[in-house]
């Protein structure tokens, strides 16, 4: 439901860009729609790809690498199908790389939401009213010196979701295939870490590209066992292979080789220093504890409704855009944009599109459509 849920909002928006569809967990009724597309969505230019199921890494990976392939356009920008769109943000971002060839890439401040549909979320989060919103501000990455610009954002993760110049962006997937990773962070970090040796990248902390769902998301699972994980992978294969290749573009571009190998591998270990801390330190095990022995206590924090509180940090994600530079007019269309997304949200929109295939979601118990 959550890809129908985007194309239903892209196309209330009009977006006036190519949308590549990489399935890789075909459902029969949804990928009729979508092919349908003339029908369905007619302010929309959809190509729809089916692929294998992605039941595992490499096969996720080659079909990010071949669907790269597929595009025709001069820029590009990759969109997790339970996420939107920041149309202003994403329009500034082209100006900037159509007036600046010598940038990579460009991006605003991901703004993460959540959406509350009652106690508990029965909604999967598909449908319900704005519950949360933060921003993310992005780190610098326009420095002129490819040692300097990894220094400045060689984790900044955020940098996964700029608009790219197209051959930069069908790069990183090409070289993620061939590398083949065991874990995803590695991955989202050697983005990061890639890009800024393929060229300079523009933060603007006055604008929003991508609106990012809290909650959502299963690329990532922290609370599994992650050292019996780390031992059954080649991960430290992987870190060796990512040095490499990022310290030998690094050489490419002027910096020197074996100090840009030595700030990747120091880049890396604060990475998963933080990660191994965060997620398996004291707190996180106080917190374990908790979600073992009172479930439902934290199902309700977790879930709660925060009306007053949404209200405050919807006024404080504007005031950010603006203390960086924000006209008037750019904060009334952002505000526009997030408009756009709560209508996304709400019942009335859920029930546009999500309406024709509830009898199949009822009949197929084995399928999780929420």
């Amino acid at each position: 439901m959550f890809t129908l849920r985007f194309l239903w909002h892209a196309n209330q928006a009009r977006l006036p860009y190519r949308i590549l569809i990489a399935d890789g967990q075909v459902d029969e009724a949804v990928g009729r729609c979508i092919e349908n597309s003339r029908e369905n969505f007619p302010n929309l230019d959809v190509e729809y790809m089916r692929y294998p199921d992605d039941t595992g890494y490499r096969r996720y990976f080659a079909k990010m690498a071949d669907a790269m392939q597929r595009v025709r356009t001069p820029y590009a920008m990759l969109a997790d199908n339970d996420d939107f769109l920041g149309v202003s943000g994403i329009e500034q971002a082209l100006d900037f790389l159509e007036a600046n060839p010598d940038y990579i890439a460009a991006l605003g401040q991901p703004v993460g939401f959540s959406s509350y549909s009652g106690f508990g979320a029965p909604g999967g989060g598909v449908h319900g009213r704005l519950n949360r919103l933060r921003t993310y501000p992005p780190k610098d990455g326009s420095a002129r010196s490819v040692a300097d610009r990894l220094r400045q954002g060689g984790l900044s993760l955020l940098i996964y979701y700029s608009v790219f110049r197209t051959n930069a962006l069908a790069t990183l997937w090409q070289e993620d295939s061939e590398i083949d990773f065991s874990d995803l962070m590695l991955h989202e970090t050697y983005h990061a870490m890639r890009t800024l040796t393929l060229g300079r990248v523009c933060t603007n902390k006055a604008t929003i590209t991508y609106f990012s769902q809290i909650g959502t998301s299963t690329s990532s699972d922290p609370m599994r066992d992650w050292a019996s994980r780390l031992l059954r992978s080649h991960f430290t294969a992987d870190v060796h292979d990512m040095v490499k290749r990022v310290s030998t573009a690094a050489a490419a571009a002027g910096a020197d080789e074996a100090g840009a190998a030595e700030d990747v591998r120091g880049l890396i270990e604060n990475y998963f220093r933080g990660f191994l801390w965060d997620n398996y330190g004291l707190l996180m095990q106080v917190k374990r504890f908790i979600r073992r022995h009172w479930p439902a206590l934290v199902t309700f924090v977790q879930t709660r409704r925060r009306r007053f509180l949404v209200w405050r940090e919807r006024k404080t994600v504007f005031a950010k855009l603006a203390a960086a530079g924000a006209s008037a007019d750019d904060i009334a269309r952002t505000r526009r944009d997030l408009d756009a997304v709560e209508s996304a949200l709400s019942h009335q929109a859920f029930l546009q599109f999500a309406t024709p295939f509830l009898s199949v979601a009822r009949a197929d118990g084995s399928r999780d459509w929420f």
